[in-house]
């Protein structure tokens, strides 16, 4: 267990388990207090300060099950992120919890809390997992997605369509477009990348469109592009000119899937495939490999 941890368990250790009677008897302080007429804010002072008091101590007293939380059901999560930071997440779902129980329904705390902390834990994971922040709805559909892709998949003995998606999903073409762009992961402008003549970051790749560039150096760009693309086997060179207009022609992401003969997911997924191939992690947003290709080659739009 790591030391923060070890010290964090030590500090709420002096604080005892607190008994059914107990957790009633604080709980409802603490709604006397956030639900009155007036508003917890108006309240008269003594109920203001008995539930203030009450909240303190119930959350302290529960802390332990944030704890406890984390290190049995994060273990996976703990492999990218802190375990104080899942904590310290965890620990505010039980500051809501706290707020929220119902003493009056009968069950204990412990039951009630877990479903607050879960939701904690896992809100700070979508918010802070991804270099981009993107919707909490988008988060919640992107879960869905990966379960219904993989159910379709195994229903129909092959890989879903975007519509068959869509539709059991709920959402337009252009959502779910959205949602797999999301879930791509972010590239590195640092990351590596052998292209032949030795390495180079992909941040010194890109340019800035620049009206003022001259055709040699348009020519440069368009010539370390084939060069990258000799690495690669006849078809997914093909692939790639075809998606990203190397041929001079600009298509649509499905006009050039049509083409190619197959889905626009497919195509997306091929392109995945060939990256990775070229040692070059995606970025997040499709078009914006294809509009650093295209402004790199637009040389061959007048060739």
């Amino acid at each position: 267990m790591a030391h923060g941890t070890a010290w964090w368990l030590d500090q709420i250790g002096r604080y005892p388990l607190l008994t059914p009677a107990q957790e009633i008897e604080l709980g409802t302080a603490v709604q006397a207090w956030l639900q009155h007429p007036d508003g917890p804010e108006h309240c008269p002072p003594s109920i203001r300060r008995r539930g203030s008091r009450a909240r303190e101590q119930f959350v302290r007293c529960n802390l332990r099950l944030a704890v406890s939380y984390v290190t049995k059901r994060c273990q996976r999560l703990m492999r990218s992120h802190s375990q104080d930071d899942l904590i310290q997440a965890a620990n505010e779902g039980i500051i809501s919890a706290v707020e929220k129980f119902d003493p009056t329904r009968g069950y204990r705390f412990s039951t009630y809390a877990y479903w607050w902390i879960r939701q904690a834990v896992n809100r700070w994971v979508d918010r802070y997992s991804r270099a981009v922040t993107i919707p909490v709805l988008h988060h919640q559909q992107l879960y869905r997605l990966q379960v219904m892709r993989r159910e379709l998949a195994i229903k129909h003995g092959r890989e879903p369509t975007r519509q068959e998606l869509a539709s059991t999903l709920g959402v337009s073409i252009a959502t779910l477009d959205q949602l797999i762009e999301n879930s791509l992961p972010i590239g590195s402008l640092d990351y590596v990348i052998d292209n032949g003549d030795g390495s180079t970051s992909f941040g010194e790749m890109l340019t800035d469109h620049d009206d003022t560039a001259t055709i040699e150096q348009y020519l440069e760009q368009v010539e370390e592009v084939e060069g990258m693309l000799t690495k690669l086997p006849e078809a997914q060179q093909q692939v790639v000119r075809i998606a990203y207009g190397l041929d001079g022609i600009i298509r649509s992401k499905q006009e050039a899937a049509m083409e190619l003969g197959m889905t626009a997911r497919q195509m997306s997924g091929q392109l995945l495939s060939i990256h990775r191939r070229l040692r070059h992690r995606p970025l997040q947003a499709e078009h914006r490999v294809q509009g650093v290709i295209c402004d790199a080659v637009q040389l061959s739009m007048f060739t």
